[in-house]
């Protein structure tokens, strides 16, 4: 069954205001866009309840605290959309101030490429945000 353009449009509505607390680095705001019973799965590690996916945010740095990156600002590059996802062909960048992941810091702005997949439930809640992010950057010469 094809998409409705009124769907299309509820999602990007909905993924921009996700976008947005992101973008603010309000910690707060991000966890309003989850589910309760939402669920992160970020390059195969899972976050299956708030407090965890609260905690990733935080390591990555969106609560400005001794997380990973300073500045975080994610660019969206390409949306396509399945049955029930809104898929992104993505950037983050911010400067690398932290370990992550076993990386040490680099003292570096960098732009890590993603493609990321949100499903929205029928409340307007992300019920699941599934990301795939490139870390070779980090671990690059520079």
């Amino acid at each position: 069954m094809p998409i409705t353009d009124s769907e299309k449009a509820r999602r990007r509505a909905l993924l921009k205001t996700h976008y947005d607390v992101e973008n603010n680095h309000d910690i707060n705001g991000i966890m309003a866009t989850f589910s309760p019973d939402g669920e992160l799965l970020y390059n195969g590690t899972p976050f299956a309840d708030p407090q965890s996916i609260r905690y990733a945010h935080r390591l990555m740095g969106y609560s400005g605290a001794d997380g990973a990156f300073e500045d975080i600002h994610h660019y969206i590059d390409g949306e396509h959309f399945t049955d029930d996802e809104i898929i992104v062909e993505g950037r983050l960048c911010g400067k690398h101030v932290g370990e992550f992941q076993g990386i040490e810091a680099t003292g570096r702005n960098v732009e890590l490429p993603y493609v990321a997949f949100y499903h929205f439930d029928k409340t307007d809640k992300l019920i699941s945000e599934r990301i795939v992010m490139n870390l070779g950057v980090l671990v690059a010469s520079g």
